[in-house]
């Protein structure tokens, strides 16, 4: 679907059936919406719950999260517990590439839109489901959200400052990367079907995509048989690469990868000396040493204010960056020249802010975002765009309670 957009899209003409609810599934979906797809919502009768959730504040009357993970969708509401409502889906399965959910194993078969029943409706359709742990094995039919796998995964356990409580990465991770490798599998079978012709089942689990992150971590274990812990903003095996503080904010320095930067460092903050003292020469005689340095780099630093240290290291050629709050990170010179976000106005009169997709054309406009659709919107005109129903068929479905 165009929605006027400047650009056609990488994924135009594709069309996505997705029933999928809360973060996970709908940032997944986004994606390919962003990218042109045609991205039917099909939400049951009252619309996907995060709209009524009260989550954090209201824009158009509902929880601003549907806004930030819902945009450039059409919304169907669709009764698919009712033998007329699930007709209505199947048939959109005729017409459709990709059915994605994000129920707990078993739901597609109670409802009777399992992929055996899709592969008979539709022999190239192409089926993903994310959920908390998959298809199967011990876990699978439990309940899970981000915090839980982030839990389940270790990666909490590497967050927050020993010997503090662990800390959840606030930035919905647990979901957002399941999203992610959601998307990424939804693109591929797509490819896998330009080839050969054939549809796909695909089954992605978020803690599974969790445990795939932790790409060092496993493999340091591994090498070392020591589970690591949490080290605040630093990294372990790198010196110095952390956040210190500043007389008033705080910065991080990254001053590793190559010796000259922390002989640049050294330099920068008056101290040339350290450059040959045998603790700090060299990265691994760094990191032996991390405690030393830091406490002696934290001192310094906390001397002058954060602007006087962006300067000074700066002109030294030193890796370094302010920590900056959401609010600043969006009016940066070079998030404002990729135009990553956008205030758009909305029909109720209100404005909403919006980050952009990172997936650019060269050459091509930045792709507008919609806002996200009002509850079964667009039910009317895609049951007649898309299957043809009339006038009078559409209104005995809506009558019945079959779609809303």
């Amino acid at each position: 679907m165009n929605l006027e957009n400047p650009t056609a899209g990488l994924l135009e003409g594709i069309v996505v059936l997705d029933l999928s609810m809360f973060v996970a599934g709908p940032f997944a979906t986004m994606n390919l919406a962003d990218m042109g797809a045609d991205v039917l919502k099909i939400e049951p009768i009252g619309g996907d719950p995060v709209r009524s959730s009260g989550i954090g504040p209201q824009i158009r009357g509902e929880s601003a999260q549907f806004q930030s993970y819902n945009r450039n969708k059409r919304s169907l509401c669709i009764n698919l517990k009712s033998e007329p409502g699930r007709a209505v889906f199947l048939d959109l399965v005729r017409t459709a590439d990709i059915v994605f959910d994000n129920f707990r194993p078993g739901v597609l078969e109670r409802l009777e839109i399992d992929y055996d029943r899709l592969k008979e409706t539709n022999p190239a359709i192409i089926s993903v489901s994310l959920s908390a742990f998959g298809q199967d094995g011990p876990w699978a039919t439990r309940p899970g959200y981000d915090i839980i796998v982030q839990a389940l995964s270790g990666t909490m356990s590497l967050t927050g400052h020993d010997p503090t409580e662990p800390a959840r990465i606030p930035l919905h991770l647990g979901d957002t990367v399941g999203g992610l490798y959601a998307a990424l599998a939804m693109t591929s079978a797509l490819t896998k079907r330009a080839r050969s012709g054939l549809g796909s089942r695909v089954d992605i689990s978020l803690l599974d995509c969790q445990l795939a992150l932790l790409g060092d971590e496993v493999t340091h274990f591994g090498a070392s048989g020591t589970a690591p812990g949490p080290y605040g903003a630093a990294y372990p095996y790198l010196a110095p690469y952390a956040a210190f503080q500043t007389a008033d904010r705080p910065i991080v320095i990254a001053a590793v990868g190559v010796e000259k930067f922390f002989v640049n460092l050294a330099s920068a903050i008056g101290r040339p000396d350290l450059a040959d003292d045998p603790r700090f020469k060299g990265n691994r005689a760094r990191t032996q040493h991390r405690k030393e340095l830091e406490a002696l780099l934290s001192e310094i630093l906390a001397s002058a204010p954060r602007q006087h240290w962006l300067d000074q290291l700066g002109s030294h050629d030193v890796p370094i960056a302010p920590v900056l709050d959401v609010g600043e990170a969006i009016q940066t010179p070079q998030a404002l020249h990729r135009q990553m976000t956008q205030e758009i106005a909305l029909r109720s009169g209100e404005t909403a802010m919006l980050a952009r997709s990172p997936i650019r054309t060269p050459g091509s406009a930045v792709h507008a975002v919609h806002e996200a659709p009002e509850t079964g919107e667009h039910t009317r005109a895609v049951l007649a765009e898309r299957l043809g129903y009339d006038e009078e068929a559409i209104e005995s479905l809506l009558s019945s309670g079959a779609v809303a």
